[in-house]
């Protein structure tokens, strides 16, 4: 793997607790491919808000898929049907 192109996936509980978890990983992303610190918190931040939109109306059952990926264009986090991009 290298900070141009990668991508991994992962399937988390629908769990409100799960939203730092996932904020985490997308700012060490972030920093992996290149960003700065206050660039990447900002960007953890709104994939956090991604997760618990996506919790919003959810029965709390099952999990959400989580898609972190950069391919040629800006790194990617898809928390099931919404994604959220950082321009790099």
């Amino acid at each position: 793997m290298d900070a141009t192109k990668f991508e991994f996936q992962l399937s988390v509980p629908r769990d409100a607790q799960v939203a730092d978890v996932v904020r985490m990983l997308a700012e060490q992303a972030a920093r992996y491919a290149g960003c700065n610190e206050p660039g990447a918190a900002a960007f953890g931040e709104k994939v956090a808000e991604a997760v618990l939109a996506q919790l919003n109306g959810s029965s709390g059952h099952g999990s959400i898929p989580v898609v972190v990926r950069r391919s040629t264009g800006p790194l990617e986090v898809q928390v099931d049907n919404r994604t959220v991009a950082l321009d790099l």
